[in-house]
């Protein structure tokens, strides 16, 4: 089954390629020379008289304008390969949000994707710039999907007639997403062994297909396959489990680093093909490792037996594991939720539509900012129209915010967020973004070194933690939640203290999440406790400033823990 790779969500077969316009794309000769890809643009209301269809089902809300039936086909589709999925990777391990996902569903005549505004911009630049050097071009992907903190969206264009949903698949990029999503994180062996695994696997037949594993080329494959008594080297395990920190300084060879990545594979792939009691430790030791640094007693826990005999087993089973081809069946799947395809409100069109077009606004930011204003002209003018009609919804309300906000326009998203919070929306990303304006308007002017009282205080805590009821928890909501305690006068409360506590230990691999926990600890002279965060995550720490900050703050909270307590110091002679 052929994968494209990229940035499509959904692999259709038989589906056309993107377009492509002439564009002044870059300063330099060899950014000129790489086609930047936009996301396409849908056609105006005006323009076109197909009617929007609407699918709310296995948390995506689905918005289409092709027929009911093609829509049917591709939502039963789409949900049966999420279930494959987690035949594959347990629901655990995949990132989990309460927002659902969106996907735009359109079946007209790709030009239709390329506005007249966007044209406009580029011929602009054109004139300003002089030609457009040899070979730049844009490319409008007709398959997108674009993420935000708390949720993600894709666009999909399909040709109705020659579409088959049997042939749908989830890309390898889209699995990785849901892996690293997850939260307290996947370790990156763990993530990068899965990826490698699925790329090598068939959803389309019946039973699951994983086609013979690459160790390396073709070649040594075929060699190893001929000859299981050819020699190969083996990453020992306590290399194989290394944090990402150690990743980063060790050897960089080439070899050594193919090495390690076939292997991640081979153990990802030994342990789920063994199947029964070993797949089963491979969860129980992914759970595990989620949660710090791996060791030997760590693996020997899940698997019953220690580091020297996983190699021999891998070792021993890397002949088969590029020779045969593994079928995994896939058992009895449950029932597909009730799909019930019905004609879109004017809501869920501005919703489902506007959040796409807002997620494409920092998208073409960071790729072609010269062509950004159409984006979010065409994005505030679908999310204006219902609002414009008196639509108050709070889902609509968050999403305006957060379009103000990634169109640079702060100031005027409170307006929006403000009152979608008051609603009770659930939308993480809302609550943060709420709280760290209000934040930023309590600082403003005063010195860094200016307490607050918890009154001062409590309209920046209420959002964070209503935030924290919210899945996916967000790193940036603990941060913004120690960074207000450490200017509070008042010391949290237990249960407070326990919120901090619970973000060091989701974010355990991000020292950047960590450290500001510990200061706020030991800001309210929780130092032991703060020493205890600072000590789980300074081994993930990946670059030099972090680890300086690390390493100067456990020292200062050393040297305080060893000073007596202040009641416990004799009073001085006279």
């Amino acid at each position: 089954m052929k994968r494209i790779a990229g940035m499509t969500w959904l692999v259709l077969a038989l589906h056309a390629g993107g377009l492509s316009l002439p564009v002044q794309a870059a300063d330099t000769p060899a950014a000129a020379a790489a086609p930047v890809v936009l996301p396409p643009m849908m056609v105006e209301e005006s323009i076109s008289s197909v009617p929007w269809l609407h699918v709310h089902a296995g948390g995506t809300e689905f918005l289409s304008r092709c027929s009911a039936y093609t829509t049917r086909q591709f939502v039963e589709a789409w949900l049966t390969k999420v279930q494959l999925l987690r035949v594959l990777v347990p629901e655990e391990f995949q990132a989990r949000m309460d927002v659902p996902a969106v996907c735009v569903l359109y079946g007209q005549d790709l030009k239709q994707t390329v506005s007249a505004e966007i044209q406009r911009e580029l011929q602009a630049g054109e004139a300003r710039n002089g030609d457009s050097p040899p070979g730049s071009r844009v490319n409008i992907a007709p398959n997108m999907r674009l993420s935000d903190r708390d949720m993600h969206a894709t666009i999909v264009y399909i040709d109705e007639a020659m579409f088959d949903g049997s042939n749908l698949s989830i890309t390898a990029g889209h699995v990785r997403y849901i892996l690293k999503g997850r939260v307290p994180d996947l370790p990156a062996w763990l993530v990068e062994g899965i990826e490698r695994t699925y790329r090598r696997a068939d959803f389309v037949l019946d039973p699951i297909t994983l086609d013979p594993l690459v160790w390396h080329s073709q070649g040594e494959s075929d060699a190893l396959a001929s000859d299981p008594t050819r020699p190969r080297a083996l990453l020992p395990a306590n290399e194989l489990f290394v944090t990402d920190a150690l990743r980063a300084v060790e050897n960089q060879h080439p070899r050594r680093l193919e090495t390690r990545a076939s292997e991640q594979e081979l153990f990802f792939r030994w342990a789920f093909v063994t199947g029964g009691p070993t797949r089963e430790a491979l969860w129980k030791f992914a759970v595990r490792a989620a949660e710090g640094p791996v060791t030997e007693e760590i693996f020997e826990a899940s698997f019953g037996f220690g580091f020297s005999e996983l190699r021999d087993r891998l070792s021993d089973y890397l002949p088969t594991a590029v020779e045969e081809t593994a079928w995994i069946d896939p058992g009895r799947l449950p029932p597909l939720p009730r799909i019930e395809v019905e004609r879109a409100t004017p809501n869920q069109i501005a919703r489902v539509r506007g959040e796409w077009e807002r997620l494409a606004i920092g998208y073409v930011q960071r790729r072609l900012p010269q062509v950004r204003e159409p984006y979010i002209a065409q994005a505030r003018r679908t999310l204006r129209r219902a609002f414009d009609a008196g639509d108050r919804d709070p889902r609509l309300l968050a999403t305006m915010g957060l379009c103000e906000i990634d169109a640079g326009n702060e100031g005027g998203a409170r307006e929006f967020l403000e009152p979608a919070i008051a609603a009770g929306v659930v939308r993480p990303r809302a609550y943060h973004e709420v709280a760290r304006l209000r934040f930023a308007d309590l600082r403003r002017g005063v010195p860094e070194t200016k307490l607050f009282s918890f009154t001062e205080l409590a309209p920046i805590f209420y959002p964070l933690r209503r935030a924290l009821t919210q899945a996916p928890p967000l790193a940036e909501v603990f941060v913004l939640l120690a960074e207000a305690w450490a200017r509070c006068e008042m010391a949290p409360a237990a249960a407070e203290f326990a919120e901090l506590e619970t973000g060091a230990r989701l974010f355990a691999r991000r020292p950047t999440v960590g450290f500001p926990i510990a200061l706020a600890l030991a800001r309210h002279e929780k130092k032991a406790e703060a020493v205890a965060v600072l000590d789980a995550s300074a081994g993930y720490a990946t670059d030099e400033n972090t680890r300086a900050g690390v390493t100067r703050l456990r020292a200062e909270l050393a040297a305080a823990l060893a000073q007596p307590p202040a009641d416990q110091v004799p009073a001085a002679l006279p």
